[in-house]
């Protein structure tokens, strides 16, 4: 397989979402909010994501463990409160998005604390892993909101690759005195090499088709030996059993997301039993990848609250 074949598609997927730093100049996330507002408005027609005021929102920066940038956004709910929820967002996609789609916690009193993952939105560039080194990021936020502000509440939200990386958080044995009291995951994948499958398989097309089992070999020699990630071989399952404390999950998925399988929301609710955790699991029949929260907002947002006051 050539190395210049596989260096172009390592950089593909992480360049994917590099070309639009000139949305950022001048404040550029509150407009960024605003397109993503508007889109949740008009594919859901709830009002309520339109009572959410993006002008409170205010940048932040912090740094990861391996001293990359991270840039978030943090927006105080209008009524004081301690209670906050942390949202992750997916693959190619930025802070903007997952804080909007946030949008109902606004309702319920919560604060919301959003960031970009490295080689995302505003932070810096640094090598995609898929949640590997991304669930250290979301570990440095949780480290800079118990900083910086009093949290007596917290819970997390994540989308697609945000909310991979929650699962993988969840099962670290890191919590520490995090107070994560729930979290809710969209739209998650199980093994991360399943994904990056598809990924590469859509950025080369029928070309890559006939190579792509070699391609993803050479794409996992590459991220082994000069980033020290064995994506082949890094799997949360084993974690599952060494897990000795967790927190509740809420798994929301759609039969019909062709992106990531329905059937790995399964596979954690039902793996997950044995930590004698009150889980819950929801899969829409209808819904693309991440679309079920604009498809069936208000199923969506009972679901949720209904797991929250359970707690």
């Amino acid at each position: 397989m050539s190395d210049l074949i596989i260096e172009k598609i390592i950089s593909l997927i992480n360049n994917r979402n590099r070309d639009n730093h000139d949305l950022y100049k001048n404040n550029g996330y509150i407009n960024l909010l605003s397109l993503y507002q508007q889109a949740i408005f008009e594919q859901s027609n709830d009002q309520e994501v339109l009572n959410l005021n993006i002008r409170n929102f205010k940048k932040v920066e912090f740094k990861s463990f391996d001293s990359k940038n991270l840039v978030g956004i943090v927006h105080l709910n209008e009524k004081k409160t301690n209670k906050w929820i942390l949202a992750c967002h997916g693959f190619s996609s930025s802070k903007e998005s997952s804080a909007i789609a946030s949008y109902y916690f606004n309702k319920l009193g919560y604060n919301i604390f959003a960031f970009d993952f490295r080689n995302h939105g505003e932070s810096d560039d640094a090598i995609i892993t898929m949640g590997v080194n991304e669930e250290k990021d979301l570990k440095s936020a949780l480290d800079f909101l118990k900083k910086n502000y009093k949290v007596k509440e917290l819970g997390l939200i994540g989308f697609s690759m945000g909310a991979h990386t929650i699962n993988r958080f969840a099962l670290s044995n890191d919590l520490k005195s995090y107070n994560i009291r729930f979290a809710i995951t969209d739209s998650p994948y199980f093994e991360t090499t399943k994904v990056l499958k598809k990924i590469i398989n859509s950025i080369g097309g029928p070309v890559i088709g006939n190579i792509l089992d070699k391609v993803l070999q050479g794409v996992y020699k590459v991220y082994n030996n000069n980033y020290k990630i064995d994506i082949e071989f890094d799997t949360i399952t084993y974690r599952i059993a060494l897990c000795e404390k967790t927190f509740p999950i809420l798994y929301l998925h759609s039969k019909k997301d062709s992106v990531t399988d329905y059937k790995d929301s399964e596979k954690f609710h039902s793996l997950r039993k044995i930590l004698n955790v009150k889980d819950s699991l929801h899969i829409f029949l209808t819904g693309e990848h991440i679309r079920t929260q604009v498809m069936h907002p208000e199923m969506y947002w009972k679901l949720v609250e209904n797991f929250i006051n359970k707690k």
